[in-house]
């Protein structure tokens, strides 16, 4: 949370995968209806350190003020939990459609293991069926770095003997444990959601995010959007407003002038493909 400026004290130093940089951080919401201009409808802007996921209430909550909530937003994965899809239906009525962080046990990841989704879990009688049909003899609450789950551990003589045990867990002497998410609901948006998001028809519906990585292109190339012209927060945040709506206008005027026109911008690869066809 350091500054690196006496001159601008809200521009803040962060990182983010190999891109370092002083300053904010911008998120963009744009329309994607079909036979209508693409235009951004929400500007956030936030000191740099605070992660995307931080403003995914904030921004649904806005788009309800302005009554401009979608009944679908499509987001990446930095924007999505299982909380978050929860809060954004039961509140606004939205869809939040992004991808649900995956399974990362070494079960999931080898393919022939017995990963979460192969347990049955009991959420009335609180406890859980395991691929033999053993019931779980443990359930309580767990919090791990600041998160609520819940722990369900089987029995150890019944897990040592068990001949899938090789399938099921690498521990030589411990029984096999599961951390669930902590209430029924969003476990069963989790797995759902792990689920749909492997089928090829999820795909081609999330496939239309990559709209919004024009847009940011756009912005930032055309119209200067990480540049700041102002000092502090504040002044920034009217920044990109500004440059959102100078995108805005752009597009509206292409659009009048070519209606019909296709809005993105071919690969030259894919334009070579089709013509060869």
């Amino acid at each position: 949370m350091r500054f690196d400026s006496p001159y601008d004290t809200d521009a803040h130093y962060c990182v983010k995968r190999d891109t370092a940089w002083s300053g904010y951080r911008a998120h963009l919401t744009e329309t994607c209806d079909a036979d209508r201009p693409e235009v951004v409808i929400h500007v956030a802007t936030t000191i740099a350190p605070v992660q995307d996921g931080e403003l995914t209430e904030q921004i649904h909550d806005d788009l309800a003020d302005a009554r401009l909530a979608p009944v679908e937003r499509i987001v990446d994965a930095a924007y999505v939990t299982p909380a978050r899809i929860e809060r954004a239906r039961r509140v606004h009525g939205i869809t939040l459609l992004g991808p649900v962080v995956p399974d990362h046990s070494r079960q999931a990841r080898s393919g022939d293991g017995f990963d979460k989704s192969a347990f049955a879990v009991d959420w009335d009688n609180e406890q859980a069926i395991c691929p033999r049909g053993q019931t779980s003899q443990q359930w309580r609450p767990l919090r791990i770095n600041g998160h609520d789950y819940i722990q369900i551990r089987f029995d150890k003589s019944t897990c040592l003997a068990c001949s899938d045990r090789l399938h099921c867990t690498t521990s030589a002497t411990r029984p096999r444990a599961l951390a669930l998410l902590p209430t029924r609901e969003l476990h069963e948006i989790q797995t759902r959601n792990r689920a749909d998001q492997q089928t090829e028809d999820w795909q081609q519906r999330y496939a239309i995010r990559a709209g919004i990585e024009a847009t940011i292109s756009q912005n930032v190339r055309a119209c200067g959007l990480r540049r700041s012209r102002y000092r502090g927060l504040a002044g920034t945040h009217v920044q990109h407003v500004l440059t959102a709506l100078a995108c805005n206008l752009t597009r509206v005027a292409d659009w009048i002038a070519q209606p019909a026109a296709n809005r993105r911008r071919s690969t030259r690869f894919h334009s070579l493909c089709t013509a060869t066809a």
